[in-house]
């Protein structure tokens, strides 16, 4: 009867028989569904002779009867909708599911990312969210879902304008942005050791809820389960900005044990890993920030002297201080402050231009140096080096140094904040959602942020 008649026959004729007391309604005995009669020859003959249509006919004179089998078989048949093979969501979910051993149960079937519709002024003026249809990741590649998706204002201020060594934006049109992010592997492509539920930091287009990368670019940090979303944000946090001051300073920069650095914008995203890193290295740090509150946060992670560049003379304080200049600089702001610690570098000493924030289109206020950012910017994209007179290097590729790494400096950075040796700071604003991103990005350029600005994503 199951492989002939459909569900719904099926269901129906069962509930008929238990459910309606035919004794009481017709004066005929109760009966159960009959066996399979021997003069029947077929199970679909049998089946058509129980179908719900056949009793109502042989019932037509009794309206009461018929009622209520039109209440029991309504309710049967509602069952049979909600109950009988796979949802819609569900038969969706398992034609996703090629591998079924490297697939979650919770992939959404659509996600939303934020793009910009075209190049143009500013992050702001071109974002837009779009919503699109989740692919399953090819072989190498890994489905992320995105909790934390960190903000660097410079890189996506000139992406979303199509400049420098995005030029060829300028005529696309919904690209995505964003750059780093930390989540759980939702899915994975064949020839991938990481696993769903798995926690990773990674480099991608990450203003977006779910985000497809290749395995090369995550780094996994835990099993999602036993983790925080904080550890997520500060995950998000390490892998770039974190990174940037571990290879600037001890790949590319060679520092050692009783060198004297500056490190202008001490308390931002990448600058607070840079005081840290070079404590660990037993450096003496001499750190810039803008406010007596940085000054505080910059003193707790250990930095030397700290000074707070709208109250004291930093010039002045490097003569008087440090009269033989400084060994290594990392840099991010340009403007005076670029001139200023080239003019404190010490004979054989290195400069690592890690940005020049102070140039940047939206930038807070006026670039009043207009030619100098150019130069600097010139430099910086290209990945230049400059070789000056006594013996002094500006470092404008600060990842040049990887090719002399005896170590891994992604799982070196993470260790050291496993076990508690290296702080990732985020700043307290608390930015939720793609549709705050340009908010974000703004903030990270007004120069107001403490630690690394990072975008939550629910």
């Amino acid at each position: 009867l199951c492989l002939a008649a459909t569900p719904a026959q099926v269901l129906v004729s069962t509930s008929m028989s238990r459910l309606l007391p035919s004794s009481r309604l017709s004066g005929t005995p109760h009966r159960r569904l009959p066996a399979w009669p021997a003069h029947v020859s077929t199970p679909l003959a049998w089946s058509q002779q129980l179908t719900p249509f056949a009793w109502v006919k042989q019932h037509r004179s009794r309206p009461l009867l018929i009622a209520r089998f039109v209440l029991v078989a309504s309710a049967a048949l509602v069952c049979v909708a909600t109950s009988v093979g796979p949802s819609r969501q569900a038969r969706a979910h398992i034609q996703m599911q090629a591998n079924p051993a490297t697939a979650t149960s919770e992939v959404p079937l659509r996600f939303r990312r934020l793009v910009a519709q075209s190049a143009g002024e500013s992050v702001r003026a071109v974002a837009a969210v779009r919503e699109l249809e989740t692919k399953q990741p090819g072989e190498g590649e890994v489905l992320i879902k995105v909790l934390a998706a960190g903000i660097n204002g410079g890189c996506e201020t000139f992406r979303a304008r199509g400049e420098r060594v995005f030029a060829s934006l300028k005529g696309a049109s919904d690209f995505a942005l964003g750059s780093e992010g930390a989540g759980i592997v939702l899915q994975v492509g064949q020839g991938v050791s990481l696993r769903p539920g798995d926690a990773v930091a990674f480099v991608g287009s990450a203003l977006s809820e779910l985000d497809t990368v290749k395995e090369s670019s995550c780094h996994r940090f835990g099993v999602a389960s036993d983790l925080d979303p904080k550890h997520f944000r500060e995950a998000a946090a390490l892998r770039i900005s974190g990174l940037t001051a571990l290879v600037a300073l001890e790949l590319t920069g060679q520092i050692s044990q009783g060198d004297v650095i500056l490190i202008t914008a001490a308390a931002g995203g990448t600058g607070h890993f840079a005081v840290q890193i070079a404590k660990l290295n037993g450096a003496r740090v001499v750190a810039t920030c803008s406010t007596d509150e940085k000054a505080e946060v910059l003193r707790s992670l250990g930095a030397d002297r700290v000074v707070v560049y709208t109250k004291e003379d930093l010039s002045k304080v490097l003569d008087d201080e440090f009269p033989e200049g400084v060994d290594l600089v990392y840099e991010g702001v340009g403007g005076k402050l670029h001139t200023m610690a080239l003019a404190h570098l010490k004979d054989g000493g290195r400069q690592l231009q890690v940005g020049y924030i102070s140039h940047y289109p939206q930038a807070a206020g006026k670039d009043a140096h207009e030619g100098q950012g150019e130069e600097l910017g010139d430099a910086f994209w290209g990945g230049k080096t400059w070789e000056l007179p006594g013996n002094k290097t500006v470092y404008f590729n600060v990842w040049g140094g990887m090719k002399r790494a005896t170590f891994n400096p992604v799982k070196r950075l993470f260790d050291l904040w496993a076990a508690a040796d290296l702080k990732a700071l985020i700043d307290p604003a608390p930015f939720t959602g793609l549709e705050q991103a340009p908010d974000a990005v703004e903030h990270m350029m007004s120069g107001q942020s403490t630690g690394k600005v990072v975008l939550r994503l629910p």
